[in-house]
């Protein structure tokens, strides 16, 4: 393979996730057996990966910066995970190339919005598109998805890759080692009508959703069992709700206390979902007009998001005047490249050309 074959520059923009129904079926070790489906949407907040493959005058051949600074020869030496796997095992890159990789994103990690994906997803794809290879979200999902679940071995399900290699509001079906995704076809009314009810609320804590998943994992077989199947119920009734509702009030209205049944089941489902914290928080919310609401990702802390009638908006926003509140739009784009700039190497010097 040719040495220093990638020489540009590529930005992806990769967006976060909400996800409203069903998360837990999303789990192998559940769908495989009885199958699953999760309702959630893209959102308009995002992980950005740059790649810079021009040649460079340091020692080390790859310069990793995200919370903390590598400067390293070999992927091999990461400490970063998912970029120490992608490098090994992605055909798009030899050892021989230089390589500067940079992330930022417009959220907190670990804030349940699915950032460890979306940078998954964002690496792979700006990785590809450096070199000219288009891969569908579909290919981009399963191979996030393999990374993250069977080499890493993070706890999790697999909605958050496909959101972010995807985008959109979408109904995903699991079952049998595959996916099926739905998007959801909403009126204009409907749709601004859902966004305006959004409202979340950062509860500034942070936590590993891999860690949370570890702890539910332990949890009682059968309450498991029946817990999944409670909520597949619940996201079943959202999609009826999503088609049949006559009006956008109705929609809300309705799609919000669905919301609410959801987070009950997921309280009860183990302690180290909620705490005294989050509880104080929610009844806040609830007491001051929201239809219902969940904690984002699997538990513990991160965003807290209702769904909220609009002559109640001010009202839930004044009860958490104490913690930051953030305004989403759903995103129907997947993960995609906003910057790019590729050179041809030049071989010798008769490859330049004079410009005057």
């Amino acid at each position: 393979m040719p040495q220093n074959r990638n020489h540009g520059i590529v930005i992806t923009q990769t967006p976060f996730r909400v996800s409203f129904f069903g998360g837990g079926t999303d789990f192998p070790e559940y769908f495989n057996e009885h199958g699953g489906s999760v309702i959630g949407t893209a959102i308009d907040k995002y992980m950005y990966v740059t790649l810079n493959s021009l040649e460079r005058f340091f020692d080390k051949k790859i310069r990793l910066s995200y919370a903390k600074l590598e400067c390293v020869d070999d992927p091999n030496e990461l400490e970063h995970e998912i970029v120490r796997c992608i490098l090994k095992n992605n055909p798009s890159y030899t050892f021989q190339e230089f390589l500067d990789i940079h992330s930022y994103a417009d959220l907190p990690s670990s804030s349940g919005v699915g950032s460890s994906s979306s940078f998954t997803v964002g690496m792979l794809n700006a990785l590809y598109l450096l070199n000219g290879i288009y891969k569908t979200p579909e290919v981009i999902a399963k191979e996030a998805i393999r990374i993250e679940r069977v080499d890493i071995k993070d706890a999790g399900g697999w909605q958050d890759q496909i959101f972010a290699a995807y985008g959109g509001f979408n109904r995903i079906s699991f079952s049998h080692d595959n996916f099926r995704v739905e998007p959801i076809c909403l009126s204009y009314k409907k749709k601004l009508a859902l966004e305006r009810s959004i409202l979340m609320f950062f509860t500034g804590d942070v936590r590993s959703s891999a860690s949370i998943q570890q702890k539910v994992i332990k949890t009682n077989q059968a309450d498991k069992l029946a817990y999944f199947r409670d909520i597949q119920k619940i996201a079943d009734e959202a999609f009826d709700v999503i088609n049949q509702s006559e009006s956008p009030e109705l929609f809300v209205s309705d799609f919000g206390k669905l919301l609410h049944i959801g987070w009950e089941a997921k309280r009860r489902l183990s302690n180290h979902v909620s705490n005294e914290k989050i509880d104080g928080l929610y009844d806040l919310a609830m007491q001051a007009g929201a239809f219902g609401g969940k904690l984002c990702g699997a538990g513990g802390g991160g965003f807290l998001m209702f769904i909220v009638p609009q002559e109640r908006r001010e009202d839930v926003i004044a009860a958490l005047a104490s913690y930051k509140q953030l305004n989403v739009a759903f995103e129907d784009h997947g993960s995609r490249v906003i910057y790019s700039k590729t050179y041809q190497p030049m071989t010798s010097f008769a490859d330049a050309e004079l410009v005057v």
